[in-house]
């Protein structure tokens, strides 16, 4: 990665471009780093020098690399024109969109398809299509969430106090100290042993409110290679988008 300048210019990492913005206050004690719209952003204490930072970039060349590759497919991703044979996921299967003219709205998978049937009355743009099929996404995770959730809760004795299925747009579930349960509707792209991952995490929180030792104990319990499925949402959560 060769730096040219330092704050609102640009670094070169391979073929991706970043901008370096940097915001500095009072209120932060440590250096934490974000790449997000073809930047890379730095929230610092007012106290750190230029060179402390330019270090810290060269230091994170790897992460920040990996980042930039991510926040470019997602870009991808969410640019997308809604047309036939675009590619999408539910459940770790891959489907192709396909769309076809039919008497009433509908969303369903059939062989390797994921059909979109519209009515001819209305409009065949992007937004009609990308609204129906969040729809279809959305109702599709509040059931196999709650079943799951409810099958997981029994298997580990606890009980949650209310399960729902929210559009988070940076986190995929939490759960409060009173044990209310939330799920971020996408998550139904993963595999389903992802899924399942994840539902045992925010169960875990019943027992377990913060990430203590304790907590990571009570996952593993019911999720022994959960490292791994971490690790899968790093790497894959970007593609998990309409």
């Amino acid at each position: 990665m060769h730096i040219r300048s330092f704050a609102n210019e640009i670094i070169d990492i391979g073929s991706v471009d970043l901008e370096i913005q940097i915001e500095r206050t009072n209120r932060k004690r440590t250096i934490s780093l974000q790449v997000k719209n073809n930047k890379l952003i730095i929230k610092t204490p007012r106290s750190v020098s230029e060179k402390t930072l330019v270090d810290l970039i060269k230091r994170k060349q790897h992460w920040i690399n990996q980042r930039a590759i991510f926040n470019f497919e997602e870009q991808n991703l969410k640019n997308r024109e809604f047309i036939d044979n675009d590619k999408f996921y539910f459940r770790g299967d891959e489907y192709r969109l396909s769309l076809i003219l039919g008497r009433k709205e509908a969303v369903k998978i059939e062989g390797s398809l994921l059909l979109v049937s519209y009515d001819d009355d209305k409009p065949i743009g992007r937004e009609n299509i990308k609204r129906l099929l969040e729809d279809w996404y959305l109702n599709q995770s509040i059931k196999l969430l709650k079943a799951r959730t409810e099958e997981f809760a029994q298997q580990m004795s606890v009980q949650p106090c209310g399960i729902t299925v929210k559009n988070y747009k940076s986190k995929w579930g939490s759960c409060t100290a009173n044990n209310k349960i939330s799920y971020n509707w996408r998550i139904i792209m993963a595999p389903d042993h992802i899924i399942d991952y994840l539902i045992v995490h925010e169960l875990s929180h019943i027992i377990e409110l913060n990430h203590s030792k304790n907590f990571w104990y009570q996952v593993g319990n019911y999720c022994k290679d959960f490292q791994k499925k971490r690790k899968w949402l790093r790497e894959n959560g970007h593609k998990l988008v309409l």
